[in-house]
């Protein structure tokens, strides 16, 4: 057997035409380093000194890493052997590195390789699971009543104050700014409610976009209005959206400590197909 090769790559583009063929076969799966080399690509003045990894044997390419500064390295699903040279790697390049994210077991191996190098235990963070749906399966859904429709500035107030109650709901450690990422989804038309009588009732988001798909975020429904089906009309009527607007498929990401959330998704039509783990690398 051929001995593993790390290649860090100067450039996005030089990673994208090494990575394109192993990251689109599980889409889904590796849309955070689709989407963060597809950006750096665009405008590689975004980021200061990224790492951008292969990792393979002679030309074959067995796994991929990606890593910004302040976020958490990504990356894909590999054997273990891959993904512990693409650690020790990493730790070279970036010792500072505060975290990592990707399919379980490739999480997990890069952060069992790691605490060794580094002498520092790594901690579990969020477990994750990733939905994929090609259609709505509209047999499946109740009658809702309302609309969907894009968020305005009129919102911006309401749905800013749900988005602080959200963040703290979901147990997100980053500290946000509110208003400012409300307001950049209502800009960038991202940002959807449900309304009903002329009110919203419930948000969602899309993201992520990757070649073939996009993804569906921010899905929050206030405790008051919970129970109605208001959550799983808006998800279902954006998903249809982006479906009908080109793209062969939407995902979303779950915790997998909520079957309610799972079983509201999976109405609509949505099905697992990866679960994901993160792990703090650092004290």
């Amino acid at each position: 057997m051929d001995a593993m090769t790390v290649t860090r790559h100067a450039s996005a583009e030089s990673f994208l035409n090494v990575a394109t063929p192993v990251l689109m076969q599980a889409e889904a799966e590796n849309h955070l380093i689709i989407g963060v080399a597809q950006g750096l690509a665009k405008n590689p003045g975004a980021a200061k000194n990224p790492y951008l990894a292969t990792v393979g044997e002679s030309t074959r390419v067995l796994g991929c890493a990606v890593y910004l500064a302040s976020s958490k390295l990504v990356v894909t699903r590999a054997n273990r052997e891959p993904v512990v040279a693409l650690a020790r790697d990493a730790y070279e390049a970036v010792p500072t590195i505060q975290g990592v994210t990707g399919p379980d077991r490739s999480s997990t191996d890069f952060a069992l390789a790691w605490s060794e190098l580094s002498g520092v235990e790594a901690r579990p963070g969020m477990r994750l699971r990733i939905h994929e749906t090609r259609g709505v399966n509209d047999p499946g859904l109740g009658e809702v009543s309302g609309l969907l429709r894009a968020a305005t500035a009129g919102d911006l107030t309401l749905l800013s104050a749900w988005t602080d109650v959200f963040v703290v709901e979901a147990g997100i450690p980053e500290k946000i700014d509110s208003t400012a990422v409300v307001g950049d989804g209502i800009r960038r038309g991202r940002l959807h409610v449900w309304e009903v009588g002329g009110r919203p009732v419930s948000m969602a988001a899309w993201a992520g976009k990757t070649p073939s798909g996009v993804r569906i975020n921010f899905v929050y429904t206030p405790r008051e209005l919970r129970g109605r089906g208001y959550a799983t009309a808006c998800v279902a009527g954006l998903t249809r959206q982006q479906l009908s607007n080109g793209n062969a498929f939407c995902w979303l990401y779950t915790d997998r400590s909520s079957t309610a959330a799972s079983n509201i998704f999976k109405k609509i039509g949505y099905r697992p197909v990866s679960d994901v783990t993160e792990y703090y690398l650092r004290p």
